[in-house]
């Protein structure tokens, strides 16, 4: 075998090394599936909610109360997929999804939402760590990262096509319109996700695995993470970063309309822009990882994205908002791939789970009360001070990833947390 820098390179583009293969084709085929109707509604459901009678501070509150359900239920999600078939749940969860935009079309007001908006957030509960353990599974530890990158290009098709598509069928159709065809995409691809084959699966019945219960599950993964100095910059950096985004995200629509006055279709161009530009920012950061390593990417993508929020400030005719939406685009995603990737070194494949769960959780605690604090600095100082305080924030995360997180190039010895913490 090659080198693996040039194995992760040809696999990405798809000319050598180590084949797709059937599950994984399947796995990116039905990611584009249900998930361009949840880069619609992750940008428009801020306006829609506001159509119903919502205030900013109301719309935070909202994804506040969603937040707060998936950070109790996560690890339990997580330490599902460890436990039962990975498969069984990773389809389950957007036949979840359907039922949730149902609710949500039905909602007369903004409240009444509120209760489809949480059925919609169990899919990830269940998805996000099945996902991870299988696509981590799906192939040698060479090619990973590049797995990782194509699983984020997949997303990164979403956000190209699915705002474009959101913003005119917001405009002209109404956003009900959008939720009826998001149902039947969500449960089509749950339905073909059903086909996807585990290797897990087999390595379980030959050694006779048996994972542990809850509690100790929860127990050894919250242990495993909290003596690791790594793990614990890490967690400062994410955290940072994520809850500068969190708080302006819920509101970025709302901010191109009233305080930039671009219209909802020229939104979606926007979005779809940067959709574009992310699919080259994942390739580029799955390739960059493999030869600089991990912490320059993550630092490039955090300082990228408090650049491009205070390009925002100043950006007002559609060609400067175009380089501002491109540049984000591209730098935020060069992060996406390397932070799954770099998970996925410090973990075995039989806790996974339950540790990416925990992880997510303890983080999502951590910045739940974002999208409120970003609701409440819109409403009392102002909408500029709101992108100030993201471009702050994150800015900071990018220092901690310079100045602390230190990083251990891989190795062909054991895997795991304990391994490698």
């Amino acid at each position: 075998m090659g080198d693996g820098k040039d194995v992760a390179k040809r696999s990405l583009l798809g000319t050598g090394g180590v084949p797709l293969g059937r599950d994984m084709k399947i796995i990116l085929l039905t990611l584009v599936l249900a998930n361009i109707g949840t880069s619609i509604d992750q940008r428009f459901a801020p306006l829609y909610i506001t159509d119903l009678g919502a205030s900013p501070t109301e719309i935070g509150l909202v994804f506040t109360i969603v937040g707060l359900f998936v950070t109790v239920l996560s690890p339990i999600g997580g330490w599902a997929v460890d436990r039962y078939r990975r498969v069984t749940l990773y389809a389950l969860g957007p036949m979840i999804g359907t039922v949730g935009a149902l609710l949500i079309l039905l909602g007369p007001t903004w409240g009444w939402v509120v209760p489809g908006y949480v059925i919609s957030s169990l899919p990830g509960i269940l998805v996000g760590p099945a996902l991870f353990g299988l696509v981590s599974d799906l192939g040698p530890e060479e090619t990973r990262g590049s797995r990782f990158a194509l699983q984020a290009v997949a997303g990164g098709i979403c956000g190209a096509i699915g705002p474009i598509l959101g913003g005119y069928v917001y405009q002209y159709l109404g956003y009900r319109a959008f939720l009826v065809g998001q149902a039947g995409m969500l449960l089509l691809a749950g339905l073909i996700r059903t086909k996807v084959r585990d290797p897990r699966e087999a390595r379980r019945r030959e050694t006779g695995y048996h994972p542990p219960s809850l509690i100790l599950g929860l127990r050894q993964a919250i242990r495993q993470m909290a003596a690791s100095p790594q793990f614990r910059a890490f967690f400062v950096m994410v955290l940072l970063f994520q809850f500068a985004a969190s708080a302006v995200g819920s509101l970025t629509s709302v901010f191109m309309r009233e305080v930039v006055g671009v219209n909802e279709a020229q939104m979606g161009i926007l979005f779809t822009l940067a959709g574009v530009a992310g699919i080259v920012g994942v390739l580029a950061g799955g390739v960059a990882s493999d030869k600089m390593g991990k912490r320059p990417v993550f630092a490039m993508a955090i300082f990228g994205f408090s650049l491009g929020m205070a390009c925002l400030i100043a950006a007002r005719s559609m060609a400067a908002l175009t380089l501002v939406f491109i540049f984000q685009g591209l730098a935020t995603n060069l992060a996406s791939p390397v932070f799954q990737s770099y998970f996925a070194e410090v973990t075995d494949t039989e806790s996974r789970g339950t540790s990416f769960s925990v992880f997510n959780s303890l983080l999502t605690l951590m910045f739940l009360p974002a999208p409120l604090v970003g609701g409440l600095i819109w409403d009392n100082v102002g909408p500029i001070a709101l992108i100030w305080f993201s471009v702050i924030l994150s800015a900071a995360g990018g220092v901690v990833a310079l100045a602390w997180l230190k990083e251990k190039r891989r190795s062909h010895g054991p895997s795991g947390v304990g391994a490698k913490a």
